[in-house]
C-alpha cells in the first residue's frame, strides 16, 4: 500500500534543468523587489523554463503561474538565480528566450498564451481547449520529471513522449492532428519539481481511467527507453504504480496540499 506520508518526504527533489544555450548569460545577482509568495496550481505554464530579460538583466526562471492584474500580465516563477519566488510584470519583460536554443520567443506578451481564463488563438494551445491542454501538460510534466530523474534526457525518451501524445489524442478523439514537434519541444523545456510531479499524478488519478492507463504505460516505456534502468527510475516507477493503485483524495490533500512542499527551501528564502 502506498504510504502518502512517506511519498511526501520526496518533496525536496527537483528536476535537472534543461541545458542553457551557450549564447545566453544569466544575471549573477537579483534584488528582492519582486519577491512573492508561492501560489501553486496546476496550470499550462507550470514548470516551463525560459530566460527573460527583466530590468536589463537575463534571468533563468521556472514558471509556476500566469495571472492578469487589470490589463497587465504577471508571471509567478522560481528565479533560479535568486533561488526564490518572484513575480514579474509582463510589460517589463523586454525579451523571452528559449533556454536550450537561445532563440528569442518574443517579449512579455509571449506569456499570454498560458492564460487560463481568456479567449485566444487555439493554435497557441495546440488546438486544444484549456482543460484538455492542462491535462496534456500534466502528463508531459510527469514524463519530463521521469526523463530527467537520472540526470540526463535521452533522445529515445522523446520518442516515448511523442507516442504518449498521439495516444492521448487518438483515444480521447481530440479534433485535428497533434502538433507533435511543438509539444515535444515544450516537454524538453520544462523542469518539473516534485510538487509538479505529484500534483500531475493526482490530476490523472482523479481523472479518466483511460488517461491513467495511457500515462502508466508511457512511464514504463520511458523507463526502459534508453536500455539502462537506473535506481532513480526504478524508485519513481514503483512510486507511481503505488500512487495510482492506492490513491485516496483525502490523504492526497492532507500530505501534498498541506504537508511538505517541493519548494519549501525556496519559500523559506523569501522571508
Amino acid at each position: 500500500m502506498a504510504d502518502f506520508a512517506d511519498l511526501s518526504r520526496h518533496a525536496n527533489r527537483t528536476s535537472v534543468l534543461p541545458p542553457i544555450a551557450p549564447t545566453l548569460t544569466i544575471a549573477q545577482a537579483v534584488d528582492d523587489e519582486d519577491a512573492t509568495s508561492p501560489e501553486e496550481a496546476l496550470e499550462p505554464i507550470s514548470a516551463f523554463v525560459c530566460i527573460i530579460e527583466y530590468k536589463g538583466a537575463n534571468r533563468l526562471i521556472n514558471c509556476r503561474r500566469f495571472k492578469m492584474i487589470g490589463e497587465i500580465g504577471h508571471v509567478i516563477a522560481i528565479c533560479e538565480t535568486a533561488n526564490a519566488y518572484r513575480e514579474f510584470r509582463c510589460d517589463r519583460i523586454a525579451h523571452v528566450f528559449d533556454v536550450t536554443t537561445g532563440e528569442r520567443l518574443g517579449d512579455g506578451d509571449f506569456f499570454a498564451r498560458f492564460a487560463v481564463n481568456q479567449q485566444r488563438d487555439r493554435a497557441t494551445n495546440w488546438g486544444l481547449a484549456v482543460g484538455r491542454r492542462t491535462t496534456l501538460v500534466a502528463g508531459l510534466n510527469i514524463l519530463a520529471f521521469m526523463a530527467r530523474c537520472d540526470g540526463h534526457w535521452h533522445p529515445l525518451e522523446s520518442d516515448i513522449i511523442e507516442r504518449f501524445v498521439c495516444s492521448m489524442w487518438l483515444q480521447n478523439e481530440w479534433d485535428g492532428d497533434p502538433p507533435i514537434d511543438t509539444i515535444v519541444a515544450h516537454a524538453q523545456r520544462v523542469a518539473p519539481t516534485s510538487g509538479d510531479f505529484f500534483e500531475a499524478l493526482g490530476a490523472y488519478a482523479r481523472g479518466k481511467p483511460r488517461d491513467a492507463r495511457i500515462m502508466r504505460r508511457a512511464v514504463g516505456e520511458l523507463i526502459a527507453a534508453d536500455g539502462v534502468i537506473c535506481a532513480a527510475e526504478t524508485l519513481w516507477g514503483h512510486e507511481i504504480e503505488a500512487f495510482f493503485r492506492d490513491y485516496d483524495d483525502a490523504r492526497f490533500q492532507q500530505f501534498f496540499r498541506t504537508g511538505p512542499s517541493s519548494d519549501a527551501a525556496i519559500c523559506g528564502a523569501i522571508g
